[in-house]
């Protein structure tokens, strides 16, 4: 595991190491330097600060990016489920900085590496509607336990789309999952199926750019998981995710 971090500003590039803390029973990183990379909505490199705080108990604690200003642009509010779970509580971007592109991509990379560096299981959180896109991009995964709540998902916002061919195999695997017999629709692996079904649907949104268009909004939104072992699946995407905002952290195979 590499532990620099690369933190570019104008022309000059500084490396200084990811450190870490353990006051009470977590592991923290120390202040973290990183960038958001130009893209169409930031015209220039965004230069962040990104620090964790211990909270009022050994089971809470928050992350927080300020950017080059020491102006706060977000914060995340994380507590610890049973050694072995980080739960999302809030994660918030200043509705007057939102335009600073990058900052909850960063927060939520913060909270990766310290899920691994802790050796937890997985991370959980209730994501809004507006927001479930976003946390699908970092592989986070629809964990709905009711089947009639997964059914008005699939058949509301699924199945609409069946004659577009962008969601043709989507909405095979829909049909089929929505015509089951009726003793199957209680099972633990139906529900499995349902939820990786409309994790399928939210990743061709994506793929196809079509999560920002008012009529593929989800609405009210579900609980989402992000597991250490589709994190250490995923590894290449995550690592280039932390070498495009300048974390210079690779997820080695000693993580697995």
């Amino acid at each position: 595991m590499i532990n620099n971090i690369s933190y570019t500003s104008g022309k000059q590039t500084n490396f200084c190491g990811i450190t870490f803390r353990q006051p009470k029973k977590l592991k923290l990183f120390n202040e973290i330097f990183c960038s958001a990379p130009i893209s169409k909505n930031n015209l220039k490199n965004r230069d962040y600060f990104v620090r964790i705080e211990n909270g009022y108990t050994d089971n809470d604690f928050s992350i927080k990016i300020d950017d080059n200003d020491f102006n706060e642009i977000g914060t995340s509010v994380l507590s610890i489920k049973n050694n072995k779970t980080i739960y999302n509580d809030n994660i918030d971007v200043n509705s007057e900085r939102r335009k600073y592109a990058g900052a909850g991509s960063i927060m939520t990379l913060g909270e990766i590496i310290t899920m691994l560096e802790n050796n937890m299981e997985k991370i959980e959180l209730h994501s809004l509607g507006q927001a479930v896109y976003f946390h699908s991009k970092f592989k986070f995964r629809p964990a709905l336990t009711n089947a009639d709540d997964l059914k008005d998902y699939i058949a509301g916002d699924v199945m609409i789309r069946e004659s577009n061919k962008k969601f043709e195999k989507v909405c095979n695997m829909a049909k089929q999952w929505l015509n089951k017999d009726k003793s199957s629709k209680s099972s633990e692996n139906y529900i499995s199926e349902g939820n990786n079904i409309l994790y399928q649907y939210l990743q061709t949104v994506n793929a196809n750019k079509l999560n920002r268009h008012r009529e593929f909004e989800i609405y009210p939104g579900f609980d989402m998981v992000l597991t250490r072992q589709n994190i250490l699946y995923d590894k290449n995407y995550f690592n280039n995710l932390f070498k495009k905002f300048g974390i210079d952290y690779q997820i080695s195979d000693s993580f697995c």
